[in-house]
């Protein structure tokens, strides 16, 4: 089993190992293109404002780079066609006149899970972040295998 997946921060008022960890992780990257801040001539609409909005952020924290183009732009597509997904739910509601499910709730549940795993692919949590540079934690924190061992010894018989 696996502790605590490690948190990716550069604040100060966070743990020293916290913000080396990051340092190591921008280091590691430092001599890679930074991610272009004006969206493709292709994507318009909810898609460039994703862009526009997400890139100047994600360049400053140093840990997206150019080489994640397509990922960010399909990304920011997704993030489009979940926002029109929604719409269409907000206009013609879950269950249509036919009294079928509005086809635009599955396409909605489509495109979140497509957003949710390209944000990640991108190393938009400190998690992945953290495991797609490998950067290995310091186990100061008490893993899930002494929560285990822990409770086992205090007599629960599930584990």
């Amino acid at each position: 089993m696996v502790g605590r997946k490690p948190k990716i921060t550069t604040n100060d008022s966070d743990r020293a190992d916290q913000r080396r960890r990051t340092e190591e992780l921008i280091d590691k990257t430092k001599d890679l293109n930074k991610l272009q801040e004006r969206a493709p001539k292709h994507l318009s609409g909810v898609a460039r404002s994703t862009w526009e909005t997400l890139v100047p952020q994600l360049n400053s924290q140093h840990l997206v780079k150019q080489i994640d183009k397509n990922i960010m732009t399909a990304l920011c597509e997704q993030v489009s066609i979940e926002r029109l997904a929604y719409e269409a739910i907000e206009e013609k509601g879950v269950v249509l006149d036919s009294g079928r499910k509005n086809p635009a709730c599955q396409v909605l549940d489509s495109a979140t899970a497509k957003v949710k795993s390209l944000a990640e692919s991108l190393g938009l949590n400190p998690a992945a972040r953290a495991s797609l540079m490998n950067v290995q934690s310091d186990n100061n924190d008490e893993g899930t295998d002494d929560i285990v061992n822990d409770l086992k010894k205090k007599g629960d018989e599930q584990f």
